[in-house]
């Protein structure tokens, strides 16, 4: 995953004294709890004061709040220390092993808030900004009392649109709009309580001009004139201040979070170098009118009440406008929700921090204040946690102590969102009973005010506040996980990616609302937005339609929210684009019915058939019952849940809407449906045959009974026994039939086995031939033959036994016995090769075999493993690097991915599993972190540290990375190089690294993987030929020419690239690609390209060097590689096979 810049000096140093600190802790993490806590840390604490230089509008506000509280104002004086340096480092660990998740983790988060801390020298013209803002703004003249057109009139002359929301006032309104001189002016929210932090975007300083009481009527609170007076008393102050001459912004009128109802006037600087050029501060002033909680008689104006009559039906138009009365109430809390954050920042020393937390959190995922944001930010994020310190808890106690650090206030208040139901059970701000009927909010989220009935989730969708929670409880699961650091999966990667977060994603163009009578008459009274409108109704009918098969459906639209000031308010701000995301049930997500009511229940089933329309059928089913069903087709070019998209969305919402929807990935989706080995079947359709033929086999070898010694066990070793084979397993009269699943024979225990290493080899060839003749006495149908892999004098294993049963499957079955391992390990002959043959014996033999059964078992556990991992090995192929990575390498790595597919879930679609993939590749930083995976969650805290500490030494031992470059283990494997060392070297796993996030840019660039450009996504299958020194192209033979047809061909080019290897091994390093056997390509290894002095056995063909440089060193003979002889050499032993060498440097 994408790493953060670290300091190289005193942070690592600080972090490797917490690594030792961390292996002597508990290897269970201390949990947090957050039902209820104790008391006994809950009393208030002192604030230091901020010594940072304030406005004088600033500590009005500052002053404001400390009178609100009843406190005198001034400064605190700051507390001295009475303890050592020496005690304050002791505190500060013994706080980490308490408080934290790890030492490590602290310093992380500590190092993340200082990175993000704002430049406060470079806020001071802000400050001098505001107070001038102040000034002017109190300067600003009365206005008379003016109808419609007389206020439009005389803000045209300034050339000042007033930003109306929709429905925008009747020429003939009656009533009248007036300016007067703001009854409150003050700086509210985080920069107030110093809260902002670095972000790509600028943030902003939010500006609250109360409006007095005297301009509005009692009756304002209906049918929108509250809004309309609001719009223009915001247009008379940009009028003015686009008349100061001295006071120069770039102004525009924007939605305050996105709320079409309350535009407000935003002010950016102008880059001039005069006194009030703020732009260095990255941030904008954003003047916000409101008003005081006196205006409206509150309890009009509570949720539960209608405030807008959009019907002649009396009993129609009286339903309550939640949205509308709540954008009303939220307008006279802007300083009272900056005082409960401040009281609750002033009584816990972390609130601040959590804050910050949160809002780093919520970034990476998307979330913000604002409708198109989710409704749901940073101050959502800080008033959920200040009422969660008043209560919340069992029988109204807290559920966060004001004694928290920064870190758990944070995962406490995750944990709550996750396992909490907000539309259940509503959080209070304030004790007491919920002053309205949570109904009125239709599903959505309630976190109330009591005071005066504010639902300050009002915002949210019912999808945002469902990805919300599954978003807190993914990261709960993380910080829950002591075996890992997810320090930047939680906090630093960016989750909310359309490519990688969603099993299916879609594009879907809105309409015009001018299209939508409903909305137009009705629906905007409860949703301004109509993107808002038609993202919800769209949320519905799939909820509705998807049902089990999607676990989480995301809808989610973009709107820029900004327009000038000389323009009316537009209907709609944006692209005009809904993106949808989609996360898969793998259980119930290709179920090819959808079961309705029965035929009995008229009802329901009409309402069945009204939903489904045309689809809707009734059927009879094997158990006798009669229901209206929807069947759908199984081998479409689209998932089922991908037709049912398209259909629901044609069936409710017009062909229109349908056909202008894009699937992100469609493309590669459909260029893995045309390969013809990916595409026929699922993952266990493909494989059952050959299973099924292997435990035929397993039997058959189990019950032959004329041999010294039984067979104990048949186990398979193979990725075709596995569902990790490229090419699903076929009978071998077909063109790919060399390819044999191995199969690994254990005998019974026995004493007599020679103790000699080559004698053992050559009894178990004996017992291979003995096992051939037994197949044939039961049963002559089956083919044996017995081969040999390598010279008969040796101690490692030279033959096995290829078996081809009467369907066509075939394998290839090797011996391995009970002492053969510890001969190996013994002996003492040439230990270097006794090692090496023991290691390959491990490898090949029991390690193959049990990564066997395990990965079986993952790809049950995982639906859409098998698949990921056949396109995850197609692409690793198709950039010839089929002899540098091992098979098994490549298929834990994938497995990676849905074992820690943190910050994700696991996929359920192979291509979102292959992207991932990619991801993955791209940004794993294998020289630092070592690939650590608990298939069957049995590590200890102590086993992965002691996986960590032999990395470390490796890397200590290794720091050019010349033996190991990879480093990945695995429960049954925890030495880590099993199937990494010596291959893939470091200039391999460099490649990987490269040609991983080239692919990553090519999807990205352009738009590509969402556009959906089928030429360009076919990119990341191509390697670039002209990346390698010479190529040698092959020719396309017919591989069962003159072959028996009873026996598989034999892989001529496979056997000519093994020998190309053995001949040229560290001089070349030759790439293939396996599957389609079109060229061999090489890189020569820098070193023999270089002059060097002549000696015998250098290891390659030479020529004498004619440069300069050579001749004028010494009196010895000079040379260099004969690179043609050597490439000559090369055609010469492919003979035939070959069609033309290309030497391309």
């Amino acid at each position: 995953m994408a790493k953060r810049k670290r300091s190289e000096s005193g942070t690592m140093v600080k972090v490797a004294m917490a690594r030792e600190l961390d292996i002597e802790e508990n290897d269970a993490e201390e949990s947090v709890q957050v039902d209820e806590y104790s008391d006994d840390f809950d009393e208030d604490h002192d604030d230091e004061g901020d010594k940072s230089s304030m406005s004088e509008q600033e500590e009005n506000s500052a002053n404001s709040l400390l009178a609100v509280e009843g406190t005198k104002p001034g400064k605190v004086s700051k507390k001295k220390l009475s303890v050592s340096r020496l005690a304050d480092d002791v505190h500060n660990l013994h706080e980490a092993i308490q408080l934290y998740k790890s030492n490590i983790f602290k310093m992380e988060i500590d190092e993340l808030l200082a990175e993000l801390k704002i430049d406060e020298d470079k806020t001071k013209h802000v400050d001098k900004i505001l107070h001038k803002l102040k000034v002017v703004i109190e300067s600003i003249e009365d206005s008379p009392e003016l109808l419609l057109p007389d206020a439009e009139k005389m803000l045209s002359k300034s050339g000042i649109s007033i930003p109306f929301p929709d429905p925008k006032p009747p020429k003939d309104a009656q009533y009248r709009f007036k300016y007067e001189g703001p009854s409150d002016y003050n700086v509210v929210n985080c920069y107030l309580l110093k809260t902002m932090i670095k972000s790509p975007e600028r943030f902003g300083v939010d500006v609250v001009v109360n409006m007095p009481k005297n301009i509005f009527h009692e009756k304002d609170a209906l049918n929108y004139r509250y809004f309309h007076k609001r719009a223009f008393y915001l247009a008379y102050i940009a009028s003015y201040l686009k008349s100061q001459k001295d006071l120069l912004f770039d102004m525009s009128y924007e939605l305050l979070d996105g709320d079409h109802l309350r535009p407000v006037l935003r002010l950016e600087s102008v880059k001039d170098g005069g006194e009030f050029d703020f732009h260095r501060a990255r941030c904008y002033i954003r003047i916000i009118p409101g008003i005081s909680q006196d205006v409206f008689t509150l309890t009009k104006i509570s949720p539960s009440r209608n405030c807008v009559r959009y019907s002649q039906n009396p009993a129609e138009s009286l339903k309550p406008t939640p949205f509308y009365n709540s954008s009303i109430l939220n307008d006279t809390y802007f300083f009272p929700g900056t005082v409960v954050l401040h009281k609750a920042a002033k009584s816990c020393d972390g609130f601040k921090d959590a804050m910050k937390l949160g809002e780093i959190w919520l970034r990476q995922r998307g979330f913000k204040s604002s409708v198109d944001g989710g409704g749901f930010g940073s101050w959502e994020w800080g008033m959920l946690m200040a009422a969660l310190l008043q209560g919340g808890g069992a029988k109204g106690s807290r559920s966060l102590s004001k004694g928290f650090s920064n870190y758990q206030l944070f995962k406490a208040t995750l944990n709550y969102i996750a396992s909490n139901d907000f539309t259940e059970a509503p959080v209070n701000t304030s004790k007491g009973p919920l002053g309205f009927d949570k109904g009125v909010f239709s599903g959505l989220p309630i976190l109330v005010n009591n005071d005066i009935n504010l639902n300050l989730l009002y915002r949210m969708s019912v999808s945002s506040y469902r990805r919300l929670r599954h978003e807190a409880s993914l990261t709960v699961a993380e910080l829950d996980d002591v075996k890992g650091d997810h320090f930047d999966s939680v906090f630093l990667d960016k989750v909310d990616s359309l490519i990688y977060q969603y099993d299916i994603a879609s594009l879907i163009k809105f309409p015009s609302s001018r299209d939508d009578k409903t909305y137009r008459d009705i629906g905007r009274v409860f949703s301004p937005s109509y993107y808002a409108y038609f993202t919800s109704k769209v949320y519905q009918i799939l909820h509705r339609g998807l049902g089990e098969r999607a676990s989480l459906i995301s809808t989610k639209f973009s709107e820029t929210s900004r327009w000038p000031l000389t323009a009316p308010k537009p209907s709609a701000l944006g692209d005009g684009t809904l993106t949808l995301g989609i996360l898969l049930d793998p259980e119930n997500s290709e179920r090819l019915v959808i079961h309705g009511p029965s035929a009995e229940d008229k009802s329901q089933a009409e309402e069945f058939r009204k939903f489904w329309g045309r689809k809707s059928e009734l059927r009879r089913f094997k158990d006798g019952s009669i229901i209206e069903s929807v069947v759908w087709e199984p081998h479409s070019e689209r998932s089922i849940v991908s037709q049912i998209v398209t259909y629901l969305l044609e069936r409710h919402f017009g062909e229109a809407i349908a056909k202008g929807m894009t699937f992100v990935a469609d493309a590669l989706a459909q260029t893995f449906a045309e390969d013809k080995e990916l595409a026929d079947g699922s993952a266990f359709t493909n494989f059952q045959k050959n299973l099924d033929e292997f435990e035929f086999l397993r039997k058959l070898l189990i019950d032959i009974d004329d041999l010294p010694l039984r067979v104990s066990s048949v186990m398979p070793a193979s990725p075709a026994l596995r569902y990790a084979s490229i090419r699903s397993p076929a009978e071998f009269l077909n063109e790919y039939a060399h390819e044999f699943s191995d199969v690994v024979i254990e005998l019974e225990t026995s004493s007599k086995w020679p103790d000699d290493l080559v004698a053992v080899q050559h009894s178990k060839a004996a017992f291979l031939l003995g096992i051939a003749e037994s197949i044939k006495s039961i049963n002559a149908a089956i083919l044996t033959q017995v081969g040999l892999e390598r010279d008969l004098v040796t101690i490692e294993n030279f033959s096995y036994l290829d078996i081809i049963l009467p369907s066509g499957y075939a394998f290839r079955t090797r011996i391995q016995t009970d002492r053969e391992s510890s001969m190996l390990k013994n002996y003492r002959i040439d230990k270097d090769l006794g090692l090496r043959a023991h290691r390959n014996l491990e490898r090949n033999f029991s390690l193959a075999a049990r990564h066997t059964t395990e990965f079986q078992t993952m790809c049950h556990r995982f639906p859409f493993l098998s698949p990921t991992v056949r396109r995850v090995k197609k692409w690793f192929h198709s950039h010839y690097l089929s002899p540098q990575v091992d098979d098994v390498l490549i298929e834990l790595i994938t497995l990676s991915i849905f074992l820690k597919p943190f910050p994700w879930t696991a996929p359920a679609n192979a291509t979102t599993g292959f992207l991932r993939t990619l991801y993955f590749l791209a940004h794993w930083d294998w020289r630092a972190d070592p690939l650590i995976l608990d298939v069957d969650n049995s590590l200890t805290i102590r086993d992965v540290q002691a996986i960590r500490d032999t990395f470390k030494s490796l890397r200590n031992n290794d720091p050019e990375y010349n033996q190991t470059a990879l480093f990945v283990a695995v429960n049954y494997a925890r030495d880590g190089t099993t199937w990494t060392s010596p291959n893939p070297s470091k200039v391999i796993a460099s490649r990987i690294t490269m040609l991983a996030r080239a692919s990553c840019e090519v999807l990205k660039t352009g738009n590509t993987i969402v556009s959906n450009n089928k030429s360009i996504i076919g990119r990341i299958f191509v390697s670039p030929l002209k990346d390698f020194d010479f190529v040698i192209h092959l020719k396309k033979m017919d591989r069962r020419t003159g072959r028996d047809v009873k026996y598989p061909p034999c892989d001529y080019f496979g056997l000519y690239f093994n020998e190309l290897q053995t001949i040229f091994n560290g001089n070349v390093l030759l790439l293939r690609n396996a599957l389609e056997n079109d060229v061999i390509a090489g890189v020569w290894d820098p070193s023999i390209l270089k002059a060097r002095n002549w000696k015998v056995y250098l290891g390659y063909s030479t020529q004498p060097s004619t440069t300069e440089e050579a001749n004028a060193s010494d009196n010895n003979a000079h040379v260099r590689a004969n690179i043609i002889a050597m490439v000559h050499e090369m055609g010469r032993l492919g003979g035939d096979l070959i069609s033309k060498i290309d030497v391309l440097k």
